[in-house]
This record gives C-alpha cells, structure tokens and sequence, in this order.
C-alpha cells in the first residue's frame, strides 16, 4: 500500500482516464467572477483536454452526476432564487416550493444543457453500482475519513485506474492517484514516504 499524491503543478496528461470530483465540477461549471490562484489551477488543467492529442477522458457516473445536479441546483440556483425574491433559503421551501416553480425547471433544463455541452470531453461509464463495489467493502467497513460518496469514488477508481482530480484533503487514500493543488495532501504523501523510507533503511543498517 502507498501513497501516490501529486501536484498538478508537476503533472501531465497522459492517454489515460480521470476523475474529476463533484467540487471540482461545479467550479467548471459555474466559475467564480474572481478566481483565486487555486481555481485557476484546476480550471486551466480542465481547459487542456480541449486540446490535448491524445484524447484523454474524464470519466462520468451516474452517482456523480446526481451529487453535481443535486448540489448545483441546491446552492447555486436556488440561492439565486431566493435572493431574487427576497426569501431566506430553508430545506421545506425547497422541496415543497421552489422545485414546483418555472425557475427551478429552467435551471434543472440550463444545467443538463451546460453539462452537455462538455460531452466531448467525457465518457459516461458504468460504476458497478450494486454488484463489485456495493458487493464488497463499502458495506462491510465503514468510512472513517471518507463520505461515502468519496469513498465509492475512490474504490471505482482503484479498481478502473482512473485518475482522481481534486482539492479535497479528505481524499489522504492509498492505491489510487491523485492530482492536487491542495498542500496538505501534498505534504502529508510526501512525509509518510519519507516517513517509510527512514524506516526502511532503519532495518537495512
């Protein structure tokens, strides 16, 4: 078992297929007006599969495209919704209000058409959903740093060697590659390695 955490910074794509987490997602999909260094980052690493010669994929489930629809819909039209009309967002106005209205209906259709329009850079794939990975640890060992969404994510992608994009620190797993701008994941990798390669030559001397 090892670490294998890298910056995006250090990286290259390669013809191989990636993860990109629901966070990061939604930063593509609706960036910020004033993008910190951070954003830049991650949203210029996306802009290089537009052109790169290998045809790299990101990979889509259906799992993941739920969180994406769900979150964007949730915090970002629905805020927009009630800052529109002066009404303070709570979770019983939502179910039994806004998802009944015109507004929610054309931002459900607006986004489905914004995720389209990036169908050329993704391949929607099946996620074994109910048969491998339900089938085997996610249910009999509980995720102790991990939701179990990430979790999930995680074990698909040990299991297809998929790429893992995130900002997440909470993705400190083994066996699966990640590509971060996040520090922490960063540095807590690259000290359990020096960590085990202390310890190694510990036992040789």
């Amino acid at each position: 078992m090892s670490y294998n955490i890298r910056s995006i910074d250090k990286v290259t794509i390669a013809s191989k297929k990636y993860f990109f987490d629901a966070n990061l997602w939604l930063m593509i999909l609706k960036p910020p007006f004033n993008l910190t260094k951070r954003e830049i980052k991650y949203l210029d690493f996306f802009e290089k599969f537009k052109k790169h010669h290998s045809s790299p994929k990101i990979v889509v489930t259906a799992l993941l495209l739920s969180e994406i629809i769900n979150r964007f819909i949730r915090d970002v039209s629905y805020n927009k919704f009630c800052a529109t009309n002066g009404i303070t967002p709570d979770k019983t106005h939502y179910k039994s209000t806004y998802r009944l209205t015109k507004e929610y209906k054309q931002a459900y259709i607006s986004l489905c058409d914004d995720i389209e329009t990036f169908s050329h850079l993704y391949e929607l794939v099946n996620d074994d959903c109910g048969t491998k990975i339900l089938g085997s640890s996610i249910l009999k060992s509980p995720p102790l740093k991990l939701d179990f969404n990430d979790l999930y994510y995680c074990l698909l992608a040990k299991q297809n060697g998929y790429i893992i994009v995130t900002d997440d620190s909470d993705f400190f797993v083994e066996d699966v590659e990640i590509i971060t701008y996040n520090n922490s994941l960063i540095e807590n990798a690259n000290y359990v390695i020096a960590e085990n390669a202390r310890k190694a030559a510990a036992k040789k001397s």
